[in-house]
């Protein structure tokens, strides 16, 4: 069923892999190390978000001669047309971001705008109403739906993009999201070109050869979040608790530096190394971390389905991450 997808794939970066050094060249947009946060050895291309829209949009192009399925998950134009602006959008921001450096107000306000021509160009991206599984009656949002989505899909993309701070932490971990949404059938064929385009871009990412950057990470929580918001508006597949676990681990730490810098009196929105990967990375090495972090993320998601009662699941998600904090916050003072 899916051979088309993976002979199509491999097809489509033949070019990527034998001219990666001069495609870099030519696009010329890197990380710098400046000794402080950026603590890498030489400038690194930050070619993720382009590995990622070369694939995406390469692979609904073929689409169109191969009949792939993909344009099955689009019941209107408009839908179709919301999909692909708003991953080119947020693909653009983060890209002139990364090689202009916008400041995070700046970012802030078209990431916002964004949201908002998309949620009025496609109404079923609008959160109406919340149906927890642990609730009999589902949480009408009405004249705050607008202003929640938009905090929604905000709060992701920055929580991804503080979470991508170290070598394939940012990429493992949606890989194991789009793994997760392969199983419970949600998108299937984009979701398979998206897992073997992050397992490419980790083996760039294990040679220092390439980063996500801003592109890459806004892209991968649109899609993220455009999964998640479809699935629980059209299909109600998934529960509004059932997304708080899939997010705890990027979105707790978010809110624990944001919280943080609030009452240090600095921008909530300043980068610094306080994040959790750079707190376990004091007192162990790289690898150390990409384990511990994604193997709680695995047990968070373990928690939630084996554990009858989801009020203590995930209670039990928050005070894991608390533990693990109160480890190495201890570790590294």
């Amino acid at each position: 069923m899916y051979e088309k997808t993976l002979l199509l794939f491999i097809i489509i970066n033949i070019p990527i892999v034998f001219f990666y050094n001069q495609l870099v060249k030519f696009i010329n947009i890197y990380d710098i190390p400046d000794n402080i946060r950026k603590l890498q050895k030489k400038r690194v291309p930050l070619f993720g978000g382009i590995l990622i829209i070369y694939n995406l949009f390469f692979y609904i192009f073929l689409d169109y001669f191969f009949d792939l399925n993909s344009y099955e998950y689009f019941f209107n134009t408009r839908e179709y047309f919301a999909f692909f602006f708003g991953i080119f959008g947020f693909f653009l921001i983060g890209l002139y971001d990364d090689k202009y450096d916008l400041s995070p107000t700046k970012k802030l306000a078209f990431n916002s705008f964004l949201i908002f021509f998309l949620v009025l160009v496609d109404e079923t991206l609008l959160i109406n109403n919340l149906q927890f599984s642990f609730l009999t009656h589902s949480i009408e949002l009405r004249n705050l739906s607008y202003l929640f989505t938009i905090l929604c899909i905000l709060l992701f993309i920055n929580a991804l993009n503080m979470f991508d701070g170290i070598n394939f932490q940012a990429g493992l971990y949606c890989i194991l999201i789009f793994i997760f949404f392969f199983i419970k059938d949600f998108y299937n064929f984009i979701n398979l070109i998206l897992i073997l385009t992050l397992i490419l871009f980790l083996i760039f990412n294990r040679l220092d050869k390439a980063y996500l950057g801003d592109a890459g990470t806004q892209v991968l929580a649109f899609l993220i979040s455009y999964i998640l918001i479809k699935t629980h508006n059209v299909n109600s597949n998934i529960s509004p608790d059932e997304i708080f676990v899939i997010l705890s681990f990027p979105g707790i730490d978010m809110f624990r530096l944001f919280l943080s810098r609030i009452i240090k009196g600095k921008h909530p929105f300043i980068a610094d190394r306080n994040h959790m990967h750079h707190l376990i990375s004091i007192k162990l090495g790289h690898i150390s971390v990409v384990f511990i972090i994604q193997g709680i993320i695995i047990i968070n998601f373990l928690l939630y389905y084996f554990l009858p009662n989801k009020i203590i699941s995930i209670l039990f998600i928050v005070l894991l991450y608390l533990s693990l904090l109160l480890i190495f916050k201890k570790k590294s003072n």
